[in-house]
Parts: structure tokens; C-alpha cells; sequence
């Protein structure tokens, strides 16, 4: 299988230049609107959101970057559900590790 890294690279805003491009695909990720995302929200938004069928079809890096994701810091929610997502500045996260993780996967 022949992977456009290229095409994964621009479609993953990881940069500390794209905080703009991040929050507005962090929206995209979130249908509901509750400010975190969940492990579902998250794959059915590479099919969705990212279009990458590479990525999709990529379940252990996805499910992996988003453990790393959601466990890098303690949330500040007053609702106490933040630690068992992922929010909009543990993303950056999310979106570095699945980028990792999908070249080794």
C-alpha cells in the first residue's frame, strides 16, 4: 500500500501556527458540542472529518493516540468528565501521537 505522507501531514494541524486550523477541526470532531471529545467521536471523525481511509482503517493508532491524548493532563472540568475525554488543549496531543503512531502502525 503506497501512504501519501504529504496528504496525512496537511491534513493533521499540528503546528504552533494552526491553533486556529486545530480548534476549528476540534468542532468538527465534536457533533455534540460538549467541549470533549470521546474515543467514538474521534474515529468516525477520520473517515468524516479527515478523509483519510489510511487513517480510519488504522483502529489500534487512533485508540492509542487518544489514551495518550486524554491522559496527558488532569482536566480543570467542573463537571468532572474531562479525564475520560479528550479536550481542545490535550488535541494538539491526539493529533501528534495518531500522526506517530500511524507511521509506526
Amino acid at each position: 500500500m503506497s501512504i501519501d505522507w504529504d496528504a496525512i501531514y496537511k491534513k493533521l494541524p499540528t503546528g504552533k501556527d494552526q491553533k486556529a486550523e486545530r480548534k476549528e477541526m476540534f468542532m468538527m470532531f465534536d457533533p455534540n458540542g460538549n467541549g470533549i471529545l470521546s474515543l467514538a467521536e474521534c474515529d468516525k471523525a477520520m473517515r468524516d472529518v479527515i478523509c483519510l481511509d489510511e487513517l480510519f482503517d488504522a483502529k489500534p493508532a487512533i485508540m492509542r493516540a487518544w489514551q495518550i491524548a486524554k491522559n496527558c493532563t488532569k482536566s480543570k472540568r467542573p463537571d468532572g468528565h474531562g479525564d475520560d475525554y479528550i479536550e481542545f488543549r490535550e488535541f494538539k496531543f491526539f493529533l501528534c501521537a495518531l500522526r506517530q503512531y500511524f507511521e509506526y502502525f
